[in-house]
């Protein structure tokens, strides 16, 4: 809505000679032809309606519903129109555009004040979480697809490039399954500065203690400073959560199925899910840690 005052008003319609519910001289189609180049707008349409639905009527709704940038690019083009550049004007002539002219910077002036921030940043943050939500989505249908395949080895082969496009979504630098003499390590990844081995298991039960004791020897055989993580499906032996945590401080956490499918569903972030989880390791030295823990 602009904030043309009543007496701006006047002036305008004394200009366009409106009080006869005429605006210059057009005719019903060269003043919606002139408004539409002048703004894209159509004049005609109902929101315009006002009064007896005259020329002068039309344009009076045009300045009460229209925002102060638009009315003044209008009524500039208006303006261009009765006095053209170039053409000499009377003393009368000249005083009303000054006061029109000036009437329109106001407007002008007022519009880019009011105008909302530039708010590219957010907009951009905006699409990049769609796009985020949208790939998770995408790799929670692909997961539940792979819990039902028949061929477990297929599936837990798929799970590795599942695992890899996850650690990707969230800028973790996932490195592909790499093998070093006598043993294959799934891959690793980048948090906050530290590199994590990372392993998956999938297997029908739970898993026993001598997985985890191969995948605790691959970590202690790097550097005392190597951490890891162990995607266990199905999670681990009740018994082998006991016996993997005595005699030795533990240099992994374990995920399972639930965690993952609780990321993959946006419950929490991946990121804030291996924090909580590397902080529950440092500090208490705890390797499993249910999800309602986290949340």
């Amino acid at each position: 809505m602009s904030n043309l005052s009543n007496l701006e008003k006047r002036k305008f319609e004394k200009l366009l000679g409106m009080s006869s519910g005429y605006v210059l001289d057009f005719s019903n189609r060269t003043f919606a032809e002139f408004i539409t180049d002048s703004t894209g707008l159509n004049i005609y349409e109902a929101r315009y309606d006002h009064g007896s639905g005259s020329k002068a009527n039309r344009l009076r709704k045009f300045w009460e519903v229209e925002e102060n940038t638009v009315v003044a690019k209008l009524m500039q083009d208006i303006l261009d129109s009765v006095f053209p550049v170039g053409v000499r004007k009377s003393a009368s002539d000249a005083a009303i555009e000054t006061e029109c002219r000036q009437i329109l910077a106001r407007l002008s002036k007022d519009g880019r004040a009011a105008a909302p921030p530039d708010n590219t940043p957010q907009l951009h943050q905006r699409q990049a979480s769609q796009q985020l939500s949208g790939a998770l989505a995408e790799l929670k249908e692909e997961f539940c697809q792979l819990t039902a395949a028949r061929d477990r080895n297929k599936a837990g082969l798929a799970l590795e490039g599942l695992l890899n496009r996850l650690f990707a979504l969230f800028g973790l630098q996932p490195r592909q399954p790499f093998r070093i003499v006598g043993e294959q390590i799934d891959g690793s990844f980048v948090l906050d500065g530290h590199v994590y081995l990372l392993e998956s298991k999938w297997e029908k039960d739970p898993l026993p203690e001598a997985d985890m004791l191969v995948f605790r020897g691959k970590i202690e055989a790097k550097s005392t400073f190597t951490r890891g993580v162990l995607i266990a499906l199905n999670d681990v032996s009740t018994q082998a959560r006991y016996a993997i945590t005595q005699g030795k401080a533990p240099s992994f956490f374990v995920m399972n199925g639930h965690d993952l499918m609780m990321i993959l569903s946006e419950a929490i972030s991946l990121t804030e899910f291996l924090r909580q989880r590397v902080r529950l390791l440092a500090e208490e030295g705890r390797m499993f840690a249910p999800f309602s823990e986290l949340v």
